[in-house]
């Protein structure tokens, strides 16, 4: 799936603030955040740059994808979430959250 430039910053955020959620880095986070590195074509400097974009400007690039890039960014936030085995109270009031914004 192809992200324009907005798109793929607010997407790459989101993405990291899954991960940040539960204040731990876990080895199936990461192997699962390689693989969306190599997909969505970024790197971790860029994810730095990602979490600094405001919410702001983070909510209307989201609200603007196409319902076919929502329900690819649900998925991968879904399976973000699950990546380590557990899924923290936190990932799931963000998942609805996001849920709650796409819609």
């Amino acid at each position: 799936m192809h992200f324009d430039q907005a798109e793929k910053m607010a997407v790459v955020k989101a993405i990291a603030e899954t991960i940040d959620l539960d204040g731990q880095y876990k080895v199936g986070e990461l192997m699962y955040l390689d693989e969306l590195m190599k997909t969505l074509d970024f790197d971790a400097q860029y994810m730095e740059k990602a979490k600094q974009l405001s919410s702001q400007k983070a909510v209307p690039a989201l609200q603007g994808m196409t319902k076919e890039k929502k329900e690819a960014l649900i998925m991968m936030i879904d399976e973000m979430s699950e990546a380590d085995g557990v899924v923290h109270q936190k990932e799931k009031d963000f998942l609805v959250n996001l849920i709650g914004i796409l819609s």
